[in-house]
């Protein structure tokens, strides 16, 4: 298993978290299309993702993660193989049946594609069994939040002080401070996104 460490930013539902892994990749871009990455002013990097919250840490917490070694071998395997051989299954069925008379091309294609459902079916069927195996998880709280700890920048979760922020933006009535202007940008494309366990901790507090 790989382990890295990051900050927990957001508590989704169904006991997962989004959490900011710090990288040290310096260079421009980042390696996952489909989730939000930003460079610090500090030359670092850091990718934003879901895991299964199994330590129970809370926003703010400086946690453990753990990435199982061949997950995401798993889940392509699951995803794109099954239903691979959904579509050769029915391939071939759909070609015999009508070889043999037995349907009409019509009626083979539709064999065909119904084979091709049931495998993506049963493909997401399985996936959903196991993913929870399959995705990363925290396994240990490494520090919590600090209780004097000042504001935290929505985006990466980072500790920022308001007098020193590198940008601030008045949002829904609060001020939210910023460590760089990329956390700003994130943040104004999609503050729900960012926004949505603060407002729920707050309903849990009464407040």
């Amino acid at each position: 298993m790989k382990q890295a460490q990051g900050i927990v930013t957001a508590i989704a539902g169904q006991g997962e978290a989004q959490v900011v892994i710090l990288t040290d990749d310096t260079l421009p871009g980042c390696s996952s299309k489909t989730e939000h990455c930003h460079h610090c002013s500090d030359g670092t990097s850091s990718l934003v993702i879901k895991v299964s919250n199994r330590a129970g840490a809370g926003v703010g917490d400086n946690v453990s993660v753990l990435f199982k070694s061949g997950a995401v071998l798993k889940s392509v395997l699951i995803l794109l193989g099954i239903p691979m051989i959904g579509i050769l299954v029915g391939a071939v069925l759909g070609n015999s049946l009508y070889a043999d008379s037995r349907l009409s091309q019509g009626g083979a294609f539709l064999a065909g594609a119904a084979c091709f459902g049931f495998a993506l079916l049963l493909a997401v069927t399985i996936y959903g069994q196991v993913s929870e195996d399959i995705q990363p998880y925290i396994d240990r709280v490494v520090a919590q939040k600090p209780a004097t700890q000042g504001t935290i920048d929505p985006v990466c979760g980072m500790a920022v002080d308001p007098a020193r922020a590198a940008v601030k933006i008045d949002y829904e009535g609060k001020t939210y401070s910023f460590c760089n202007a990329g956390c700003l940008e994130a943040f104004t494309r999609e503050p729900s996104r960012y926004l949505v366990t603060e407002r729920g901790a707050q309903r849990c507090r009464g407040t």
